[in-house]
């Protein structure tokens, strides 16, 4: 009996230290997650902006919503030269929320940013049992200026999705670590795995987790994996522990080779990866080397942050020679401290090493660095800040008051920045207007604030901004391309082909002058030029919808029914709420005597656009057709 009693005592005792330690954990993580969301708040009200109409606006699969077909889509596309489709199916379940308000799909990004800043914070506590650097950690992560690029720009949703799965990779990666059985091993690979379906940035994350097996972990010394039994029967000595670590994530290895592969396959596709000829190797290796540094300087002093900077070839020797001191001294004292403070060399290769893939080696696009590309990298550094204040707060106590005091001014002055960073992002025009700001030969962000006021339908205001574009880059297709624009909307033709003309030589592979070309060839009766123009288009977008629908027009307008009929039916394959194709392929169904089938057609189209007088004359026409040919279809 004394011994029940006191086991009932240990037992009791035991339980109410779990209760009394539970307070300590979810209060400071529902006030991270709280203080996230007030800060990003005001996003709510945002619209779109840059690149968004090529991910959420005009994207027909994303507009349908959650269907499977647009399911099978994301997992089949290379659309806008990425393969994302968990990141693709999240932006369609938003439109089946919020449909095309821009800011329900806004308030998606800044739950799932929050959602992460709190599993940040739990993981690390759990890794680490370090509440207040952990805390202070993904505080850091919450609030600093760097992330509000990927949190409050739709079109990086695939950023704070691919952050959440690499936060969630690692907790369950902690999971496996105290009991490394095959089913807890699985449960890894499966986070990881949704990850990858989110963005390619996660490829490096094999990689921190061999660093977390060095700290906080401390799995070197004789590890135990999932793989043991089948690769190393009873071979457990420390020399073979790190070929153990690397074996356990070698089924991740294989998988980050298919994604890269996928990747480089998705970029070639639109021509977005640079040659050697137009960015030499030399340069790219010393923007990377300058990148990595100003990076550095941007999370210490986060000011001038812009959506684009400009690529401006080699760096000046003073700053590659600055740059490569900087790193190098960081990196040696990262070495000679790791024993004494083993948080100093994990931090710094987890930023290192998880830049690698977006530093510019490979270049994609006309940016030197971008702030998203940091989202997940900054982690690394703020590993280090905040840990490194907890070593000097245990070695000198007396310190403790002002460190506290400084962290706190820290956070306030990083939310003060963010949030007016934050407000760059209402919309286009402030957003290019800041990028302007930070960088006056600019002439991305120029072209930018000019098909703002293209799309608002204001060419007044859109000209100038193209004019100042081209003056910038004398050879900008798209700038040209919006002078057409604006041209063929004022009625001036000849001027709107010079400008089309003008862009497509600039830039061959671009579709949408080619489109607004053959428009205006068609309607001037050049048909064959036209036809020139979309089969271009074709061979380089073979499902681009506008392409397919002209050429289903111009056949039905030459009576080449079978052609028309081609060509539309890809057009409803791709967007099937298309009622203009519908409507046409009533009227390709009618041509071919199939009357029932042309109501059915003109049915569809009435019901996805009711107002619509034409549509519904013609499914008036056709069923009176119908009445007094009842066997028209019989034979067919």
């Amino acid at each position: 009996m004394t011994h029940a009693k006191e086991y009932m005592n240990e037992k009791g005792n035991r339980t109410i230290q779990a209760r009394e330690s539970l307070p300590p954990i979810l209060l400071p993580g529902i006030l991270l997650a709280m203080m996230t969301i007030v800060l990003y708040w005001s996003v709510q009200s945002f619209d779109f902006v840059y690149d968004d109409h090529l991910y959420v606006l005009s994207n027909k699969q994303v507009q349908n919503g959650l269907t499977l077909d647009g399911i099978r889509w994301s997992f089949t596309s290379f659309y806008a030269g990425n393969w994302h489709p968990l990141t693709w199916i999240s932006h369609m379940a938003d439109v089946e929320l919020y449909g095309l308000q821009a800011g329900g799909h806004h308030w998606t990004s800044v739950l799932i940013h929050a959602a992460s800043v709190l599993l940040l914070f739990f993981i690390l506590s759990c890794l680490t049992h370090s509440l207040w650097a952990s805390g202070f950690a993904a505080a850091l992560f919450a609030v600093h200026p760097l992330h509000v690029e990927s949190v409050a720009w739709v079109s990086e949703r695939k950023d704070v999705l691919c952050g959440f799965f690499w936060i969630l990779t690692i907790g369950t990666y902690t999971h496996y670590v105290k009991s490394p059985t095959l089913r807890r091993y699985l449960l890894v690979l499966g986070s990881f795995i949704l990850g990858l379906l989110s963005k390619a940035m996660i490829v490096t994350l094999p990689f921190v987790l061999l660093l977390l097996d060095y700290w906080p972990l401390h799995r070197y010394a004789s590890p135990e994996t999932a793989f043991d039994r089948l690769l190393l029967p009873g071979k457990r000595s420390g020399r073979l522990a790190a070929l153990r670590l690397i074996v356990e994530k070698s089924p991740m290895l294989v998988l980050v080779a298919a994604l890269a592969v996928a990747t480089v396959l998705a970029q070639q596709q639109i021509g977005a990866l640079w040659s050697l000829e137009k960015m030499p190797l030399d340069a790219r290796i010393a923007n990377a080397v300058v990148s990595y540094a100003e990076y550095i300087g941007k999370t210490i002093f986060p000011v001038n942050l812009s959506i684009l900077y400009p690529h401006a070839g080699m760096p000046p020797a003073w700053k590659i020679a600055a740059s490569l001191l900087l790193l190098s001294s960081i990196t040696w004292f990262a070495f000679r401290k790791a024993r004494e403070f083993p948080f100093l060399i994990v931090g710094w290769m987890w930023y290192l090493g998880t830049l690698v893939p977006v530093i510019g080696l490979v270049q994609v696009g006309p940016q030197s660095m971008a702030d998203r590309y940091v989202y997940l990298p900054l982690i690394g550094i703020f590993i280090v800040i905040a840990w490194g204040m907890e070593s000097l707060l245990a070695t000198r106590i007396s310190f403790r008051k002002g460190f506290l005091i400084s962290s706190s001014v820290i956070l306030l002055i990083y939310c003060f920045v963010a949030h007016s960073q934050i407000g760059i992002w209402r919309n286009s025009v402030t957003l290019f207007e800041h990028a302007l700001f930070v960088e006056a030969v600019n002439p991305i962000a120029r072209y930018n604030i000019g098909a703002h006021y293209l799309e608002k339908g204001d060419c007044k205001e859109a000209v100038p901004h193209f004019l100042a574009a081209i003056e910038m880059k004398k050879d900008f297709a798209y700038a040209f391309y919006g002078l057409g624009v604006c041209s063929a909307r004022t009625n001036d033709a000849e001027e709107a082909l010079q400008y089309f003309t003008k862009a497509i030589t600039i830039d061959p592979q671009s579709t949408r002058p080619r489109i607004d070309r053959g428009f205006l060839l068609m309607q001037r009766g050049h048909n064959d030029e036209a036809m020139a123009d979309f089969s271009a288009v074709l061979r380089m977008d073979p499902v681009n919808e506008s392409a397919h629908g002209t050429m289903g027009i111009m056949f039905i307008q030459q009576g080449r029914a079978t052609d028309a009929e081609v060509h539309l039916s890809e057009v409803i394959r791709v967007n099937p709420r298309s009622a203009e194709a519908h409507n046409n392929m009533g009227i390709v169904r009618s041509m071919q005597g199939r009357t029932d089938d042309a109501v059915v057609c003109f049915e569809k189209a009435t019901v996805l656009e009711p107002g619509n007088a034409v549509m519904k004359t013609n499914l008036r026409l056709a069923r009176e057709k119908q009445k007094k040919h009842p066997s028209d279809n019989k034979d067919i």
